[in-house]
């Protein structure tokens, strides 16, 4: 109920237009008021087939999507934009010369690849720095599939990182290793590592291809064998390439820009009415 007592609020105050980052919650109330809503989509939401069902009795309501893959999960709603997520550059240092290992961050679940990040430093000689968090229910796969491999030498887990620690390893990687094993919506960690300077080598799944310019900031590949092959081809990369893609494309003004141009469409659309 609270959120149709907000909808309604947001008519009482005559506001212009409601931003949605709930998902569907709203969308059953959006009937309720005149007052337009503009949903952006974040993914995990379309993975389900009970969400994907919700939102196709709403394709009229205007979205905006993260990503272009991402609209492969409802291709038949009614998108105003497509907005990256951006992120702050003054939060992540450029790093020309970084250091000598791969790095995964991220949960250490089977889905975002962990165990590939590892298989591809054995098989390339390189060491391997992990660092996020061990979901609870991933629990019984780290026990089995990470933490044998973990030596404090050529394998190893920092643990959890606050962000001064993230800046440190992205821009000290040579190369973030992005091996998931599902389509993701957005993987933010890319451009943070872009933003660094580190090349990401990445399965070419989900918004992999929209974020790393294979061959420039990166490379993008099919699958284990193409992530081996890469690695020691990131040496030829230039730094500043994938520092530059993030500045051209995944910043907060980026960011900010395309949703002032995605609330003007709505506005205008709303006008004609």
């Amino acid at each position: 109920m609270h959120v149709a007592h907000a909808l309604k609020r947001a008519e009482e105050l005559g506001l212009d237009l409601l931003h949605n980052h709930m998902n569907y919650l709203p969308l059953p109330f959006t009937p309720l008021v005149s007052v337009p809503v503009l949903t952006t989509l974040h993914g995990a939401a379309l993975l389900e087939a009970d969400s994907r069902f919700l939102y196709r009795r709403y394709p009229h309501l205007p979205y905006v999507s993260i990503s272009y893959a991402e609209r492969q999960g409802a291709p038949e709603l009614r998108y105003v934009a497509n907005v990256y997520n951006g992120i702050d550059l003054a939060d992540f240092t450029f790093v020309e010369r970084p250091g000598s290992y791969l790095l995964f961050l991220g949960r250490l679940s089977p889905v975002k690849g962990p165990d590939l990040a590892i298989e591809v430093a054995r098989r390339t000689g390189f060491p391997l720095k992990l660092a996020g968090p061990v979901p609870p229910e991933d629990r019984e796969f780290f026990e089995a599939k990470i933490r044998p491999h973990v030596n404090g030498r050529s394998i190893e887990y920092v643990g959890e990182v606050g962000p001064r620690e993230r800046d440190r390893l992205l821009g000290g990687a040579l190369a973030l290793l992005h091996l998931v094993r599902a389509p993701e919506p957005f993987g933010l960690v890319m451009v943070e590592a872009m933003a660094t300077g580190t090349p990401v080598i990445g399965m070419a799944r989900g918004s992999v291809p929209e974020v790393v310019e294979d061959g420039v900031t990166g490379f993008v590949v099919e699958d284990l064998e193409g992530a081996v092959r890469a690695v020691p081809r990131v040496a030829g990369l230039r730094r500043a390439e994938a520092r530059r893609r993030v500045e051209e494309r995944f910043t907060l003004d980026h960011m900010i820009e395309g949703y002032v141009r995605a609330y003007e469409t709505v506005l205008a659309e709303q006008g004609e009415r």
